[in-house]
């Protein structure tokens, strides 16, 4: 009985396998090549290259102090040597924790960043699925995807039509504007 009841799924399952269609989209490769993610991509850059200077710079002053440290070590008692030590111990500690603090910030930047694209991308590719006829589409690094034709990659079309919708887009404010809100 349960052979004929597995048989009797699998043969439906196949049945509807013919009206299965999918794709896939490779969302990292399109987060960083169309036009808002390239320009997010700037702004991050910028600010990552401002903290990387400023953490330098206090490494820099810390290496020098702990080169001076090294020098006067021999002429110091015991208690300012210890007092010294444990200072520069600290200040090592708490630059670590700052550039740990600096990189969980710039993941969240970048988080905030991108997390305004991918609805717009859904929407996109709901839009594609919809005319395509299409089933499901995956994330060709998120869903494990192994191997499929480069024919379903549905990526430049997604990029393409982000960076179309973007640029005809009107601003806010601008003459001439319209809005989506509902007419009254």
């Amino acid at each position: 009985m349960r052979t004929f009841a597995a048989l009797a799924l699998l043969t439906a399952s196949l049945t509807h396998a013919g009206d299965f269609k999918a794709a896939y989209v490779d969302f990292s490769r399109a987060l960083v090549e169309v036009d808002e993610g390239k320009a997010a991509r700037a702004r991050l850059q910028t600010k990552a290259e401002a903290r990387k200077k400023e953490l330098e710079t206090e490494k820099a002053a810390l290496e020098k102090d702990g080169e001076a440290y090294k020098k006067q070590e021999p002429m110091m008692d015991d208690k300012t040597r210890r007092e010294k030590g444990e200072v520069l111990l600290r200040r090592q500690g708490e630059l670590a924790e700052k550039a740990q603090r600096a990189q969980l910030e710039m993941n969240d930047a970048e988080r905030k960043e991108m997390s305004t694209i991918i609805p717009r991308f859904e929407t996109i590719l709901a839009e594609i699925a919809q005319r395509e006829g299409l089933t499901m589409i995956f994330d060709k690094v998120g869903s494990g995807l192994a191997w499929a034709p480069p024919s379903l990659d549905l990526t430049n079309e997604l990029i393409r039509t982000y960076n179309t919708r973007k640029s005809t887009t009107p601003k806010a404010g601008a003459a001439g504007a319209t809005t989506d809100a509902p007419k009254k």
